[in-house]
Order: structure tokens, then C-alpha cells, then sequence
């Protein structure tokens, strides 16, 4: 004589479980609570495509020191076009001057209506005064 145990079996469980869970993220998505969470999340970092003020102050220095090392203003000016601080698009809204060697001066951060252009490349957001 078998004995049947009374209960469950295991695969209808384990469905009962998935089919909670998928309950649980439509009723989030559809009350709005999964964008809210999403909304939270993404305030304590950057996205990826947005440079933040510090690195973008880091590159600025980086790059300075670089420049000054060399006495050709137009090598100092690729240097500056082929820097981390143009090509991150730091230079079209983080305020930052270059001081060249023959003395003129690269303004940047005025946004996208001013550029210099160079053999090397154009630097977007810049002016020499």
C-alpha cells in the first residue's frame, strides 16, 4: 500500500513564488515606485556621459603642467586639443585659462559657441585673448 503525502508538489511552488515576484515589479512599475527608485539612484553619481567639475579641474591641471613644459605655442595648442580636458567636452563648460608661451592666453568654458582651431584638432569651447 503506497502512502500519498498530502501538500504541494515542489513545481507548483516554486511557480507560485515567480508568479509573486513578476506581481511584485508590475505593481512597482505600474505605481510609479520602480521610478522612483531609479530616480534616487541616479542622483548619487553622475552619468556616464557627464564629466563631473573635479575630474574635469584634474584634466584642466593636467594638462596646464603639460603645456607648460614646451616653449611652441602652436605645439602647446595640439597638446591642448589632443588633452582629456577638450575631448571629455570639459573645455566647453568648465571655466579653466591657459597661459601660452608667447604670452596669449586660452579661455575655455564659454561654451559651445566659441572654438579654436588647430592642426591637430578643434577645441570647442575656447578663445585665445
Amino acid at each position: 500500500m503506497v502512502k500519498r503525502t498530502q501538500g504541494l508538489p515542489i513545481n507548483t511552488i516554486v511557480l507560485a513564488i515567480i508568479a509573486i515576484v513578476v506581481l511584485v515589479f508590475l505593481v512597482l512599475i505600474f505605481t510609479g515606485g520602480l521610478g522612483k527608485f531609479a530616480g534616487q539612484t541616479s542622483q548619487i553619481a553622475p552619468s556616464s556621459n557627464q564629466t563631473s567639475s573635479a575630474q574635469c579641474s584634474e584634466y584642466a591641471a593636467t594638462i596646464a603642467n603639460q603645456i607648460g613644459t614646451s616653449t611652441d605655442s602652436s605645439a602647446q595648442l595640439q597638446m591642448l586639443a589632443n588633452s582629456q580636458y577638450v575631448t571629455s567636452n570639459c573645455s566647453v563648460y568648465s571655466q579653466y585659462s591657459f597661459t601660452l608661451y608667447n604670452g596669449s592666453e586660452v579661455v575655455c568654458g564659454l561654451g559651445s559657441n566659441y572654438e579654436i582651431q588647430t592642426s591637430s584638432g578643434t577645441i570647442y569651447g575656447c578663445k585665445i585673448q
